[in-house]
């Protein structure tokens, strides 16, 4: 009988074909097999360490409960080997059948690891439960004793998994080779180069290549295949692209966030956190899943991180290193919890000084108002000699003042703070500014007290504000001065900074060290009683700082107590 050229053609094709599927098909479930069983491996290799971790911490009182406990967190067998092979605890086996169980010092695994591996695998039948396992172990301690901690996972699901495959490609080898017994004359080698060209792109693609593209061929079906092929690949390289870009926004937004954000995992490790964080808790960089423990130094507010993954909607406020941070905390739905950290110094600073600066100003309103009333109740109700009478009146009328003055200040200093006064720039001289303000002092009768003014400058300020700053300091220093101390004001011109440096320097009574920070508050004194006998309102210098920081400069003190006190003023000069 006669062939025809397509037979031989078919029969070959086909025989090539079943050939192929039945290599594939063995090749295949081996490669799946071996990956599959290196996933598992590293799978194992990860649990191993977890449940290393775990027995450092753990009471050894019970090891068959702890492996039991190991297994419901890991979802694998545990078993606890001595290091002479008997089987300590195992989490598949009854308690009652651990000493029943052979002597476990022939298991390959087993010999691995006191050969001196790190981790050792083996995969085989259970002679203890009778199912395949791939087995891993290493070394651990439970008790201050040295053991063998081995995890055996099933083998089912990788045959499983394996055979699926390989049913699949059966099937698909059944099927091409239908196709190719009907169409392989026709098809064979329009078919044959294109395939090859799709297979390669898929591996580069597989591989995260996303460049390449599939050449269109002759054939209409190749071509759509192609060209999904390609359109396939583009949308992956944009969806990609959209990811990389929306994870860079959001660590991006997370980083500029004013609050700390701390993100940890189940096991209370440092999943991310940002900037803010970080430089609340004063951290450099903090390595990937770090533990809490190893990050954080201050106890409370690593217990309420530890404690904020196991309950849900924590929330308080804590003092770190004289810092107030509210932490709030709320669970992740893939396990873990995210806390939110905002440090609150400022606002509880600015309580503090609200109760200060209501409790002083009361106080300064209450003084010369309750003397006031005195006197006035007195001249009222009794009829008390002339010279009691002008001293009352005298008396009365220097509260007056006094009372005028708080609430002149307390307006100054009102409108300072608000923004309501704008410093009006010009060219000043220094030394008339500073004998305008001289001439506004009253003087004391019996006051010998000297005003020397060293140096000149011109400086760009505003006249009627440096009058009221060098008044200001001239009243303050008279105040803690003796009635024949001296009063120095010392100009400096520095040309190469660009500013005029004014002391005004006393040889008065000096201030504590640890007052110079806050002379500039509203109402501090140093010494309230001293300076509540020597008058003033307590809110010179706050006006003074207003005033000069209005104009561009600076103010600062240095004193020390018993020594006098230096009140600096930094303006810059007028142009030349």
């Amino acid at each position: 009988m006669r062939l025809r050229v397509h037979h031989p053609l078919f029969i070959g094709f086909a025989g090539v074909v079943g050939i192929l599927v039945a290599i594939i098909i063995p090749l295949l479930g081996t490669g799946l097999r071996g990956e599959l069983d290196d996933v598992y491996r590293q799978e194992l290799e990860h649990q191993l360490g977890l449940a290393h971790a775990l027995l450092e911490v753990s009471d050894a009182s019970d090891p068959h409960a702890l492996a039991r406990l190991i297994t419901e967190r890991i979802d694998n067998r545990v078993t606890f080997i001595t290091m002479d092979g008997t089987v300590l605890a195992d989490s598949y086996v009854e308690r009652a059948r651990i000493p029943t169980i052979e002597n476990h010092i022939d298991r390959p695994e087993v010999q691995g690891v006191l050969a001196g591996e790190t981790v050792s695998f083996s995969s085989r039948t259970s002679a203890t439960v009778g199912r395949s396992h791939l087995y891993g172990a290493r070394m651990a301690t439970l008790g201050g004793e040295a053991l063998i901690l081995r995890i055996a996972t099933p083998r089912n699901e990788i045959e499983r998994a394996v055979g699926e495959v390989q049913n699949t490609v059966a099937l698909i080898g059944l099927a091409t080779l239908g196709l190719a017994l009907i169409a392989a004359y026709v098809l064979s080698k329009a078919f044959t180069r294109p395939l090859v060209a799709l297979a390669d792109r898929a591996g580069r693609l597989a591989h995260g290549d996303f460049t390449t593209r599939v050449p269109l061929g002759r054939v209409a079906e190749l071509q759509d295949l192609a060209g999904a092929f390609n359109r396939l690949t583009e949308e992956l390289r944009t969806r990609l692209s959209e990811l990389s870009r929306e994870r860079d926004e959001m660590q991006t937004l997370i980083d500029c966030m004013a609050e700390g954000v701390v993100a940890l995992t189940d096991d209370a490790r440092v999943l991310r956190m940002n900037r803010a964080a970080r430089k609340l808790l004063e951290l450099d960089d903090v390595p990937a899943y770090a533990p809490v423990s190893s990050v954080v130094r201050d106890g409370a507010l690593r217990r309420a991180l530890e404690r904020s993954v196991v309950v849900e909607g924590q929330s308080g406020e804590l003092e770190i290193e004289g810092q107030h941070v509210l932490w709030a905390s709320r669970a992740l739905d893939s396990g873990g919890a995210v806390t939110t950290l905002l440090d609150i110094t400022e606002v509880r600073h600015l309580e503090q000084v609200r109760r200060d600066f209501v409790a002083n100003a009361s106080h300064e309103l209450k003084t010369p108002l309750t003397a006031i009333r005195g006197f006035a109740e007195t001249l009222t109700e009794a009829d008390p000699p002339e010279h009691l009478r002008r001293q009352f009146l005298e008396s009365i009328r220097v509260n007056t003042l006094r009372l005028q003055r708080l609430v002149d200040d307390l307006l100054d200093l009102s409108r300072l703070e608000a923004g309501g006064w704008a410093a009006a720039l010009e060219e000043v001289y220094v030394p008339e500014t500073v004998e305008e303000a001289r001439e506004l002092i009253e003087v004391p009768e019996g006051s010998k007290r000297t005003l020397i003014i060293e140096g000149e400058a011109v400086v760009m300020g505003d006249r009627a504000g440096l009058v009221q700053v060098f008044r200001n300091l001239f009243e303050n220093s008279a105040r803690h001065t003796r009635p024949n101390g001296t009063i120095r004001v010392v100009i400096q011109a520095d040309e190469a900074s660009g500013v005029a440096r004014i002391e005004v320097v006393d040889d008065g009574e000096g201030i504590p060290l640890r007052s110079l920070p806050r002379i500039f508050e509203r109402f501090y004194r140093a010494d309230s009683s001293r300076a509540r006998e020597v008058g003033g309102t307590g809110l010179g210098l706050a006006i003074v700082k207003h005033l000069v920081s209005a104009m561009g400069g600076e103010v600062d003190a240095q004193s020390a107590l018993g020594r006098g006190t230096t009140i600096r003023v930094t303006l810059p000069l007028a142009a030349p």
